[in-house]
């Protein structure tokens, strides 16, 4: 939760779910480490930062302070390499109101509309803007996302952007479409003026909490119902002024990853279609990291962890490596595809990486910043986490073909580990290492020989461990094994690949595995799904034909099946199709999107046969191709 810092004060004799649900990576007795470059998980997008609320004060500092700065949070070789970016959108408090005093200050963010019947205000928020427009000069290839915590005060119930009466949900019910042109102008004003692209548009922050009240210290709005609403009309508006979807919706933003799944899994197919990733802060309900992932993998989302820090720590672990261990989580369990902390310059000491002194224009890191160091200049943007099999280490391929390995002591006594590289085909003769110390530091270290694919090294207690390994090469993808299960109306499962039914009969044709995994269907007369279960109701013959299912596990593994269904059908008899011929999808000539159906100026999604997310133009080589506008699915082929 943003800005709770020391201020807030935990029991965890109250809170012990909170404690205990999995913010630890227990200590393994096992020494011996598996590294399997055939399970390779989410592509890493990077590492971040929210702006809120450091950059409204930072942004004030002269050029030269300014950049120095930016440098300690964005080089790649001397810094963080921190690549994204949370530009926070400010709803505006009402005049008179005096109360949002956290972040020094600085959470009282301004907003770009004061009043309802006013013109929008571009001068506004000057100092965050200029540590935006810095980050993207020095940073290569930033992504930025919007957010907001309130909508204005004029929309609000309460008129307060700090919450409404008793938590409560506080837009107002005919506001949603307002709220929403308000976000999409701030980011095409962004986007067309000031030249940064903000890749996604996030209208909520910690929605469901319920901690959210009127005269609070920061702006907060309690959004537990109409989350699909709000997502419809966001992603509509970004639609009619062009930005959909180069700009699309991410959500929720929920301090509770419990809360984030409960929330995602009610999302209509409308909404669904408007998102591009899910957000999800680790504060609590570590237990839901891996369903979490899940569900957002079977619906072709990805997963940020968008904001997290120390709420619910507990124990005297140092705080630097407490927080390495909530990386470790929601990288290995969770599969985040970025990790977001909080705010880099909290005023709080265990929730910043950097103490800004404001009045005086400079900054020191603390042992935080040199262990984010240990992992984000050496796991870059681009990187495939794969798999390792301790829950104190982390194994990714960057790109440049190097295999970096980063092994976490926590504990009071050194630990010996010995990492079985032997499912790489090649890999270096060498280890480059690094190693993070209290009470602050990041040094390199000798190198460690690989002998025999084989490295054997100690992990000092109290420190994290990065090893930088070249020339890594190899690996078998292991798909999952496939079981096709159908059922005839309410009836037994079956495990058959050939089904025939009567006219008028239901069928559910449901495979496992039954949990994770992305399925994709294709079947005769266009048919596209993308649940696991298809399900027919009151069939007839022209639905007689070949269904093909291709599952895609965590690792991109895949495997598939196809089941023949034969409805007995008189008049609509089955012949078998003749594989000769060009099948019945849809056909895309000259890649001519005016010719497609859903007509030339409605956004797309488009994937490859396997679920893959390929773009957003049709501009592809000769081939088959699902393509998505909205909620609707179809087969296309392009020649």
């Amino acid at each position: 939760m943003m800005g709770i810092g020391k201020d807030f004060k935990v029991s965890c004799v109250a809170l012990a779910a909170f404690c205990l649900a999995g913010l630890f990576v227990p200590a393994h007795a096992q020494t011996k480490v598996v590294v399997d470059p055939g399970k390779r998980y989410q592509v890493f997008e990077g590492w971040g930062s929210s702006l809120c609320w450091w950059a409204v004060k930072a942004g004030a500092w002269s050029e030269a302070n300014r950049s120095k700065l930016i440098g300690a949070i964005a080089d790649p070789d001397t810094g963080l390499g921190y690549t994204i970016f949370r530009y926070n959108i400010g709803g505006g408090d009402q005049p008179g109101h005096n109360h949002l005093t956290k972040g020094d200050g600085a959470a009282a963010v301004p907003g770009y509309k004061t009043t309802e019947g006013g013109d929008f205000d571009w001068t506004a928020d000057p100092y965050q803007r200029n540590i935006a427009f810095e980050l993207a000069k020095r940073v290569k290839d930033p992504i930025f996302e919007a957010f907001s915590n309130s909508p204005p005060w004029w929309m609000t119930k309460s008129g307060c952007v700090s919450g409404g009466n008793n938590g409560a949900d506080n837009l107002k019910e005919d506001y949603f479409d307002d709220f929403a042109d308000y976000l999409s102008e701030v980011a095409l004003h962004f986007k067309k003026e000031w030249g940064i692209t903000f890749r996604t548009v996030e209208p909520f922050n910690e929605p469901s909490a319920g901690w959210w009240k009127a005269n609070g210290d920061q702006e907060g709005c309690g959004f537990k119902s109409n989350q699909s609403k709000m997502i419809v009309e966001l992603g509509k508006a970004l639609v009619a002024k062009g930005l959909f979807p180069e700009t699309s919706v991410s959500a929720a933003d929920e301090t509770n990853i419990g809360d984030a799944l409960n929330q995602f899994n009610g999302y209509s197919s409308e909404a669904l279609s408007y998102m591009f990733q899910v957000n999800t802060h680790s504060y609590s309900g570590g237990e839901n990291r891996a369903k979490l992932f899940n569900a957002a993998f079977a619906k072709n989302k990805r997963v940020w962890q968008s904001e997290t820090g120390p709420l619910h720590k507990s124990g005297d672990e140092n705080i630097a490596l407490w927080m390495a261990g909530v990386i470790l989580a929601d990288l290995r369990d969770m599969k985040a595809s970025a990790w977001v902390d909080w705010q880099i310059g909290d005023p709080a000491e265990n929730w910043r990486s950097l103490a800004l002194n404001h009045s005086k224009q400079t900054f020191s890191p603390n042992a935080r910043y040199y262990m984010h160091a240990a992992f984000s200049r050496y796991i870059r943007p681009g990187s495939r986490i794969i798999d390792s099999d301790n829950g104190n280490t982390l194994a990714a391929l960057r790109e440049d073909g190097a295999l970096v390995l980063v092994v976490r002591n926590s504990g009071t006594s050194d630990v010996k580990y010995e990492f079985d590289l032997r499912g790489f085909d090649k890999i270096g003769a060498s280890a480059k290492v690094v190693r993070f110390e209290l009470p602050g530091s990041l040094k390199a270290q000798s190198d460690i020989a690989v002998s025999g694919k084989t490295l054997s090294m100690t992990a000092p207690a109290q420190t994290i461990t990065t090893m930088v390994i070249d020339g890594a090469e190899g690996g078998v993808c292991k798909p999952d094994t496939i079981i096709p299960y159908v059922k005839v109306h309410d009836g037994g499962w079956n495990e058959t690949t050939d089904v025939q039914v009567n006219k008028g009969d239901s069928l559910v044709i449901g495979p496992h595995p039954w949990e994770g995994g992305r399925w994709v269907w294709s079947g005769p007369n266009g048919f596209a799904s993308t649940d696991r279960e298809i399900r027919f109701k009151n069939l007839d013959g022209k639905s007689s034909g070949y269904y093909k299912a291709v599952h895609t596990n965590a690792s991109g593994c895949e495997a598939s099946v196809t089941i023949k269904v034969v409805v007995d059908d008189p008049e609509n008899p089955f012949v078998e199709p003749d594989t000769t011929q060009e099948d019945s999808t849809t056909a895309i000539r000259n890649r001519n999107l005016a010719s497609f159906e859903i007509g030339p100026n409605e956004p797309i999604q488009v994937f490859d046969m396997q679920g893959r997310f390929l773009g957003k133009s049709l501009k592809l080589a000769p081939g088959m191709y699902l393509v998505r506008q909205g909620f609707r699915l179809q087969q296309v082929r392009i020649k």
